[in-house]
């Protein structure tokens, strides 16, 4: 138990950013939002509208903008590299994701290996040093300090036993940044978290491990900084050894000083637990990974200047949690902002937040069957604030 006392949370009425045409049902379309920042103080909300599938990686986005920090949204086309994250030198960095190629349009080796995935899915396993530097994800687009138009470059990242995939008959430029959460730490440099098997001792891991990557020079090297090994809690989940291992990693720096990392085992097998891992000395070692919560895809962290941090995730149902605690390592109750039903019906349960003061956050997720103005359930972009009064 926790001397801390609880913070109280407050959810704002949803508001609508954009709703699909009354016949899309599909899954993948209107869901995994990612909500930013622009360089002139409007806000931006990406989300995917095709199908959640390797085959639609780098097609075009759906895309809203807000003027009044979230309380009015309207569509806008294409926004290009947008706002991106804000470096500690003033240039700012968005990751790029190239299109997928169909398989019988790129010239490759035979594969060194072949994984048959939890959803049933084969992925065929490439040596990432057979293949030209053209084959690489590590992609970014980059706006200057000072300047008005983006640049377009290609990263330089060092990872041991580098892989490359074909899957469902498509060449995927992956691993690849636009697919980990990248965050500036306390000392300027750039982290990023990826989910990644790699080839270790000639072998290629048959379940995904969290890398940690690091740039000191503003994102045009990398190195890998540390790695989380998939150690799962058999007695929290009977299909442990079964499983695609610790994928969808989400960071935080904590105010005590520490990294928390919340990770998903989620997979074709069904629900499994959201893990959580410490590290007290900058990212250099992890702590055991232990259960967070029963459930949990790609959650979401922010620490306000309240000294708050919340965490967003969800499936089933969608949940934001709050915790005082500056090590993170007490949290209360989460609070229910979409209904557990069965899961794919009514939330994607991705999500993302954004300071807008002190006390208030922005919360942007999906809902399946919010009623238009007609009453008609769509496929819904919703946001909604969160404010939060600590102890």
């Amino acid at each position: 138990m926790s001397n801390l006392g609880a913070p109280k949370i407050t959810l704002g009425e949803p508001v609508v950013v954009h709703q699909a045409s009354p016949d899309v049902k599909r899954w993948g379309p209107w869901q995994f939002p990612h909500i930013e920042r622009l360089v002139d103080g409007r806000l931006h909300i990406e989300y995917h509208i095709e199908a959640d599938s390797v085959t639609a990686y780098g097609l075009p986005s759906g895309h809203a903008l807000s003027s009044d920090d979230g309380k009015t949204w309207e569509a806008a086309r294409d926004m290009g590299a947008s706002g991106g994250l804000l470096l500690s030198n003033g240039d700012r960095l968005r990751p790029v994701q190239l299109r997928s190629r169909k398989r019988d349009e790129v010239a490759l080796p035979e594969p060194i290996a072949a994984h048959e995935r939890a959803s049933g899915q084969t992925t065929y396993i490439y040596r990432a040093a057979d293949l030209p530097q053209a084959f690489s994800g590590w992609r970014f687009s980059r706006l200057s300090r000072g300047q008005t138009n983006w640049g377009a470059e290609t990263a330089t990242v060092r990872i041991p036993g580098e892989i490359r995939i074909v899957r469902e008959g498509v060449f995927v430029f992956w691993p690849s940044f636009h697919h980990g959460r990248l965050r500036i730490a306390p000392d300027g440099s750039i982290w990023a978290a990826l989910h990644i098997i790699r080839i270790v001792e000639g072998t290629v891991q048959q379940q995904s491990d969290i890398l940690f990557l690091r740039s000191s020079d503003q994102g045009y090297r990398w190195d890998v900084l540390s790695e989380i090994p998939y150690q799962p809690d058999e007695g929290a989940d009977p299909q442990a050894d079964k499983r695609d291992g610790f994928t969808e990693p989400e960071f935080n720096f904590m105010p005590d000083g520490t990294v928390l990392c919340l990770m998903r085992t989620h997979d074709g097998l069904g629900v499994g637990p959201l893990y959580w891992s410490r590290s007290p000395d900058n990212g250099r070692t992890w702590s055991q990974p232990n259960v967070f919560d029963a459930c949990g895809v790609w959650p979401r962290t922010l620490t306000l200047n309240n000294g708050v941090t919340l965490a967003a995730y969800g499936r089933p149902g969608f949940y934001i949690r709050a915790t005082a605690d500056p090590s993170g390592l007490v949290w209360e109750p989460r609070v229910v902002v979409v209904e557990p039903v069965e899961v794919g019906r009514n939330t994607c349960s991705y999500s993302d937040l954004m300071a807008l003061d002190d006390h208030t956050a922005l919360l942007a997720y999906s809902d399946f069957n919010y009623p238009d103005a007609q009453g008609q359930q769509r496929k819904t972009i919703l946001v909604r604030t969160v404010t939060v009064i600590p102890p």
